[in-house]
Order: C-alpha cells, then structure tokens, then sequence
C-alpha cells in the first residue's frame, strides 16, 4: 500500500507541474515596436555590445556604430569583402565578421576614442599633442 501511494503521488505530482508549465506556455504576450532606425544602406546583421549601450549593425557596405544610448548612428567602419555575420567576442574588446565566400573570419580590434575638452584647464607641453587614456573596466 505505501508503494502504491508514492506511485500515486509522483503521478499527482507530475500532473500538476505539466499543467503549471502549459499555463506559461499558453499565456499571450504583447509587443509594440519602440523604435525605428532608418538606414542607407541594407543591414546585414547585428550585435550589441556587453554594456547595452552600442549596437554594430553589420551592412552590405560597410559597419554602422550605433548608439542606443544616443539614439542615433555615430560612426562608420568602411569595409573591404563582402560579410554575412557579425559577432562580440566574450571580451567585447573585438568584433568577429564571416565572410562565407572567402571561407575566412575577420577580427576587428574596438577602442573607444572620447574627445575631453579641457576648457580653462594649464595645459604644460604642446597645445594639439594627442593624449591616452585608459579605462581599467574590471575595477582593479
């Protein structure tokens, strides 16, 4: 008898967890387009960035940056071959492109480049002498 009901039980069991998970499934979602961006050019394919805040959208001629944040095309990247997909490395410090007629993967370095305007600022050494800044992202 004891057999029986753990049989009972894990059939009961059973039966209520399809019936919780089939709700879900069933239940209905709504949608509305946010959004538009208008291109000049065909888009390919797309990726976006670890942080969320950029989106490469791969195109038929070339690679347009775009800025969620900003809500608009900030940069292009001219591209020689034709390319199918775009992809982020794990890192986000590259961008991997296919080219299927080539049989070949391109792999683009992404550094950020931020003008800082140094307003009333002293400026020691030559005015337009070029400046580095690195951004150490894991908190170290």
């Amino acid at each position: 008898m004891n057999k029986n009901i753990s049989h009972y039980l894990f059939l009961f069991l059973a039966v209520t967890i399809t019936l919780c998970l089939s709700a879900s499934v069933l239940a209905k979602v709504e949608w509305s387009i946010v959004n538009r961006i208008e291109l000049e050019d065909s888009p390919l394919d797309l990726a976006v960035s670890r942080d969320g805040t950029t989106a490469y959208i791969l195109c038929e001629k070339g690679l347009l940056i775009y800025s969620i944040v900003q809500n608009k095309v900030t940069d292009t990247i001219q591209l020689k071959g034709k390319f199918s997909q775009i992809e982020i490395s794990p890192g986000g410090e590259n961008l991997l492109l296919t080219d299927t007629e080539k049989k070949q993967v391109s792999i683009i370095r992404i550094s950020q480049i931020y003008d800082i305007k140094i307003g009333q600022s002293p400026i020691i050494g030559q005015v337009d002498a070029s400046v580095n800044v690195f951004a150490f992202l894991d908190y170290q």
